[in-house]
C-alpha cells in the first residue's frame, strides 16, 4: 500500500480498480482526519463551557506551532499521494503522468477561480469518473505498445 501511494513516482502505473480504491482510501483517512480536528476543537470548546474567547484562548495555547506543522505536513502527504495515484492511473491509460497532474491543477484552479468553486467540483469528480472508466492503454498507439514489451 505503502509502495502504491508514494513510491513508483516516475514510472508506475495503476489499473482502474486500484486507482478506485487507493482514492476511497485517501478520501476517508483525510475525512477521519478532519474529523478528528473537528473533535479536538469542540471538546477543546465544550471543557470550557461555550465560551468563545476561553475556547480561542485555550485553542492558541494547545496547538501550537507543531500542531499546525503537523497539519500542513499530513495535508501534504494526502496532497502527494492523491496526485502519485492520478499521475500512475494516467500513465496506465497512456497519457504522461506527472504533466497531465498539473495540467489538471492549473485547470481545475482556474475554473474555481473564474466561475466558482462547485464548477471546479464537478469537474474533479468528471476527471475522476473518466480516470475509473478509460482502459489501460487506451491512448497508447500500438507502436508504443510492442517497443514498450521489448524493454
Amino acid at each position: 500500500m505503502f509502495k502504491a501511494l508514494f513510491g513508483d513516482i516516475q514510472a508506475g502505473r495503476l489499473l482502474r480498480l486500484p486507482y478506485l480504491g487507493y482514492s476511497i482510501l485517501i478520501s476517508v483517512l483525510m475525512i477521519v482526519f478532519g474529523l478528528a480536528l473537528a473533535f479536538a476543537a469542540g471538546v477543546g470548546e465544550y471543557l470550557i463551557a461555550g465560551d468563545m474567547e476561553a475556547a480561542q484562548l485555550h485553542m492558541s495555547e494547545n496547538f501550537s506551532i507543531v500542531s499546525v506543522l503537523l497539519f500542513i505536513v499530513v495535508s501534504v502527504l494526502f496532497l502527494f499521494a492523491g496526485c502519485n495515484i492520478m499521475a500512475k492511473r494516467l500513465r496506465d491509460i497512456g497519457l504522461p503522468g506527472w504533466w497531465m497532474v498539473l495540467a489538471i491543477v492549473v485547470v481545475t484552479g482556474a475554473v474555481a477561480v473564474m466561475v466558482s468553486d462547485e464548477a471546479s467540483n464537478i469537474l474533479q469528480t468528471l476527471i475522476w469518473i473518466v480516470l475509473l472508466l478509460v482502459p489501460s492503454n487506451s491512448l497508447t498507439s500500438p507502436t508504443d505498445l510492442s517497443t514498450s514489451e521489448k524493454h
